[in-house]
Formats: C-alpha cells, sequence, structure tokens
C-alpha cells in the first residue's frame, strides 16, 4: 500500500473520541519546563518569542510552525544529549536521515486515537533510534533519538543552538505528491517527504498541549478564530474534510462545494458543505468570500493576503491548491 493510500485508511481507524494524553517530548527534567526562558532556544537574536509558535522570525515577518526547545544535557564534546520522546502514543509515518531540507533529520508520528487526528514532528535531531521503523507502534514517552542540530547545510545550526523543532497540527491532504509534482517550480525536483513535506503540514500552537498535557485538537482549533473564509466548488469532498469529519458541518452528500474558514496562519478551521445555487459558491474553482479586516495585519505578514491586502496571497493560494486538487 502507497504512503497516501495509507493516509487515507488512517480515517476509517479515527473512531475515538478522547483528548490524546501528552508528554514532554524531551529527557528534560519538568522543574526546568514552568518558565519560557528555562526551556526554549531562541534564534540568533535572543529573543525569547523567536522559539515559540507565530509570526515570531524576522521581527514578525516569518512564520514559525512549532516551538523550539533547548537541550538540558550535554555530552563531553558540547553536543546536546537530550533524549527525544514520543510526546503521545501513536504510530510512525516518515523518518527522514538526511539533512536535505530545514527540518535535517526528523521524525513524524501519527496519532488517530483523537476526535481530530494529528501529527507529532520531532526535527533537528542528531540520530534515529534504530529500533524506529515506519509503520511501528509506539507509546507515550518511548526514545525516538537523540536532540541534534541537523539543517539545511546552507543553513547551520551551530551547537550553541541545539533544539528540538516540535510541532502538533493536521495533514491538508493525501494527494499531496499529485500537487507537488504539477507545479512548474517543482519539476525536476524530487520530493523527498511525501505527505510529510512541510508544505502539506499545518501546524497549531503546542505550548498550550504540552502544559495541558493532553491533546484535544477540536478545542484548540476552535478556540482559534476564523481570519477569512473561501468557497470551493469541487466534484468530490476534500479528503481533509474526510479525514477530519469533527471540523465539518452540513450535509457532505450531494454538496456542490465547500465553505471554508481559515485562521489567520492557514488552517482550515470549519468546513461547511453548500448546495448546489448557494450564492456563496463560485462558478469553478474557488474564491475568497470573507474576510476580517481587524486580521488584515497579520493575514498579510502570513502571506494569506497579498500585499495590498485585497487578493489572496502566496500561503492562501498554496493551501486551497492543495486543497482542492484531492477533490478533483
Amino acid at each position: 500500500m502507497s504512503r497516501s493510500a495509507s493516509v487515507a485508511c488512517l480515517v476509517l481507524l479515527c473512531t475515538a473520541l478522547r483528548a490524546a494524553e501528552f508528554g514532554w517530548p524531551t529527557s528534560m527534567e519538568p522543574a526546568f519546563t514552568r518558565r519560557l526562558e528555562d526551556f526554549v532556544q531562541p534564534t540568533v537574536s535572543g529573543r525569547i518569542e523567536s522559539a515559540l509558535f507565530g509570526m515570531t522570525r524576522e521581527n514578525g515577518r516569518r512564520f514559525h510552525e512549532g516551538v523550539d526547545i533547548r537541550p538540558a544535557f550535554h555530552d563531553r564534546m558540547g553536543e546536546a544529549a537530550d533524549a527525544i520522546l514520543a510526546a503521545a502514543d501513536g504510530e510512525v509515518m516518515h523518518l527522514n536521515h538526511w539533512t536535505n531540507g530545514p527540518y535535517g533529520i526528523f521524525v513524524v508520528l501519527w496519532h488517530a486515537d483523537a476526535k481530530v487526528p494529528h501529527y507529532t514532528l520531532y526535527a533537528h535531531m542528531a540520530r534515529i533510534s534504530p529500533a524506529i521503523r515506519v509503520g511501528a507502534k509506539v507509546q507515550r514517552g518511548l526514545t525516538l533519538g537523540t536532540m541534534g542540530r541537523t539543517a539545511d547545510r546552507s543553513d547551520p545550526i551551530p551547537q550553541s543552538r541545539a533544539h528540538l523543532h516540535f510541532e502538533v497540527g493536521l495533514l491538508l491532504s493525501g494527494n499531496f505528491n499529485r500537487w507537488h509534482d504539477a507545479q512548474a517550480q517543482n519539476r525536476g525536483s524530487k520530493n523527498h517527504h511525501g505527505v510529510w513535506n512541510g508544505q502539506n503540514l499545518i501546524g497549531v500552537d503546542p505550548l498550550p498541549i504540552l502544559r495541558a498535557g493532553r491533546a484535544d485538537l477540536f478545542e484548540e482549533v476552535r478556540r482559534t478564530p476564523a481570519a477569512l473564509a473561501c468557497a470551493l466548488r469541487c466534484a468530490k469532498t476534500p479528503d481533509f474534510a474526510l479525514r477530519y469529519p469533527a471540523l465539518t458541518e452540513g450535509e457532505a452528500a450531494g454538496a456542490a462545494g465547500w465553505k471554508i474558514e481559515f485562521t489567520w496562519h492557514g488552517l482550515p478551521r470549519r468546513w461547511t458543505a453548500l448546495p448546489e445555487g448557494s450564492p456563496e459558491l463560485p462558478k469553478s474553482g474557488w474564491s475568497l468570500i470573507a474576510l476580517d479586516r481587524s486580521q488584515r495585519d497579520v493575514l498579510i505578514r502570513r502571506k494569506m493576503l497579498s500585499a495590498t491586502g485585497d487578493r489572496p496571497g502566496e500561503t492562501l493560494t498554496r493551501q486551497m491548491g492543495i486543497l482542492a486538487d484531492s477533490a478533483r
């Protein structure tokens, strides 16, 4: 079975509606996780917020998808020595043993036993434990590997800023490979990570989840207000709506399209089925139909809107392209 097909099959397995128990993803002692300055690893700027989720990089101009956790232990050479631990029970979906992208060496786990299934991602590792294999079931607290500082060779991480980049989020499409290969800029460029490519992942702030010790992504997603909405005309239901039925409303059967509400950073937080004849449906394709102008500035910085704020930006165009491709 292909990896994309495996992801699609997860829909059938996601029957449990409980929040997943969450643990700290490194071997750092809990006493060091009470204040941000105790456990986060800022960028070279030294600003604490640069380690956090959101528009926290380059003076608010660049988005950071997760939280960066510093090492608590070092070996004799000064390298990070913390164990990287599975934050929750799940399944190993992807292992990357090479420094062929910004995540460096990383692991992706899938957590199906939740109302809103989700992934966790563990990046910049020094090494992955030999016992970790794709398809293996893992329990919370299992050692996945060792903290490090691996990344794209063009943007190395110095020893002094070794860290774990930790993400929690949703998968946009099980058909991502088809969308990726159809993009002119990707021709001749291999997608090394399949559906676990960063462009196909959309995160939520992991800190509230880590603090609570449980992952209720339904509440996390709905807690973030809608910033804009698009309407998509499609021949079939996008697989995002199939994978995450808890985020949908209305009758999917016979729907001519969907109204999709997005958070400011691009997460499709609510899907509403639209019948044929709905005034919100475009004649074809998709269109931007609603906008919270109070969030206009951050939408522009996140590139959900263009620089002028009057049309879809690069991020929204990509998100809608990925979502729409799975519905044709």
